[in-house]
Formats: C-alpha cells, sequence, structure tokens
C-alpha cells in the first residue's frame, strides 16, 4: 500500500531563490505520488533532483550521508522553500533518502565512526586499566555499540567489495517493510545485471508494503512493471508510458540502427 498520496504546493510562488527558479518546481501544482513505485526521468538538470530533494526533506526522511539531517549548505534554500509544499500521507512514512553521489562519502563517514569508537575502545582500556572492570566495561559500551550497530547493519564490509557490490549489498541490509524509499540515480555504479537485481530487491520490498520513489537515466529501472512514469521535458512534467519516454525510444532506435547512427556522429 502506498504511505503518501501526493504533494501539492500550497500557494503561487514568486520567489525566483531556489528551487523556485527551477522551471518544474516553480509551476508544479499538482503530482500524484499515489503509486508503489513512481519514476521520474528527464535530462540532467531538468530538476528531477530537486523535486525528490523537496519530497524527502518535507517528510524527514533519514538521508543516506554523513550528514543524515540535511545541515549542510546545499539544503539552505529547500529548507525555507518546503513551507510551500503539502504531503499528505497515511501514516508518516519512515525509510531513507538516497543520492548515488552522497554513498562513497557514506562508506568513509562508517569507516572513520569505527575507527573513532576502535580509538576510543584502545584510549579507555590503556586510562581505565588501574579501574574497576564495572567503570571500564560502562566507558567503553557506547563505542562497542557503535561498533556492533555499524557492523549489524550490513552483511559486508561496504568498502572490501566492489561498487557495484556495495550497493546491492546496501539496499539488501537496508530496505525493511512497510517503509518508504527515495532513490536519486541509484543505479550509477551497477551494470546492467545488476541493475537487474535491484529491480527484483525493489520488487520483493513493494511486495512487503513498501513504495519507492525514484529518478533514474535507466531504461532498466524504468522498466517496473506497473510503475507511475513521469518526464520531464520542456519544463513540463507529464505522465508518459514507457515506450514514450525519450531516452528509451532514442536507446532502441539506435539499438535497431547503430551503423546509421555512427555513420551519421563520425562522417
Amino acid at each position: 500500500m502506498p504511505l503518501i498520496k501526493e504533494p501539492i504546493k500550497l500557494k503561487n510562488n514568486d520567489d525566483d531563490k531556489y528551487p523556485f527558479s527551477v522551471p518544474i518546481i516553480k509551476n508544479l501544482d499538482f503530482l500524484d505520488l499515489s503509486h508503489n513505485v513512481t519514476i521520474i526521468v528527464g535530462e540532467n538538470g531538468s530538476g528531477k533532483s530537486t523535486l525528490l530533494e523537496i519530497v524527502a526533506m518535507k517528510l524527514k526522511l533519514y538521508r543516506i550521508s554523513f550528514d543524515s539531517s540535511y545541515q549542510d549548505e546545499e539544503f539552505l534554500d529547500l529548507k525555507q522553500a518546503i513551507k510551500d509544499f503539502k504531503i499528505t500521507y497515511k501514516v508518516k512514512p519512515q525509510g531513507f533518502f538516497f543520492r548515488s553521489e552522497d554513498f562513497i562519502t557514506y562508506l568513509h563517514f562508517l569507516e572513520h565512526a569505527k575507527r573513532e569508537a576502535y580509538a576510543e575502545i584502545n584510549r579507555i582500556k590503556e586510562e581505565y586499566q588501574y579501574k574497576c572492570t564495572l567503570a571500564k566495561s560502562l566507558a567503553m559500551m557506547p563505542h562497542y555499540r557503535t561498533l556492533n550497530d555499524i557492523e549489524s547493519m550490513y552483511n559486508n564490509p561496504l568498502l572490501e567489495v566492489s561498487h557495484g557490490e556495495s550497493y546491492l549489498d546496501f539496499f539488501k541490509s537496508r530496505l525493511k517493510p512497510n517503509s518508504l524509499y527515495i532513490l536519486d540515480e541509484a543505479e550509477v555504479p551497477l551494470s546492467i545485471q545488476n541493475q537487474l537485481t535491484l529491480l527484483l530487491m525493489i520488487k520483493e520490498a513493494v511486495d512487503d508494503g513498501c513504495q519507492f520513489i525514484i529518478s533514474t537515466h535507466s531504461p532498466v529501472l524504468m522498466s517496473y512493471p506497473n510503475a507511475c512514469l513521469y518526464e520531464i521535458k520542456n519544463d513540463i512534467i507529464e505522465k508518459v508510458s514507457y515506450d514514450e519516454i525519450t531516452s528509451v525510444r532514442l536507446l532502441k532506435d539506435f539499438l535497431n540502427y547503430k551503423d546509421n547512427y555512427l555513420r551519421h556522429l563520425f562522417e
């Protein structure tokens, strides 16, 4: 069951400051998000990432990053703007907001947290060597808890496998039932085969009551059965079928007429 219904812009905003400087945000009145899977496609710079950020911030979804609470400078203007949007939901969604560009930073953040925890444990062992065992255990407990939380969160050390493998292991470990997941170009490091694996993970999560809002350039992810597809084109966002998506049509044409395309490009 979808957890949210739709974001609605509450009022016209004449402000030209970001994000209202983005045409599709400026002109957005209504967007139906009442589907299990909503997929938004469009060229880079079209506004699809901004749209996802607005929804994620309005819902206060956990952000997969070293800063999970949107405190970094890039979100300051968005924080001022989200008051102009309303999102109706059945229950307050749990889940997370994932941007592919944040993932490596997030992995290094986890490794840094582990190193700090180990360093604190070693410091406490040295500092408390002549104190009672209970005092030493109590002092080390928060740091062991940090290590346990990180280790139990994922099946494998994410920095010790390939980028694509770490992506898939991350999703396998973190997708929980009855949650909302907003994914911004999650396919970036994945081969086509691994994109199909991610597609299956999404299907299994939907079967467990999850909802997804996804921006993507991947024709594989766009093909999710019965997804609500939006394409941003010419500063307008509108529903489309899979075969109407510009990038899908272009890819099909290229595969069918590869030699003609290459001849035109290189001659």
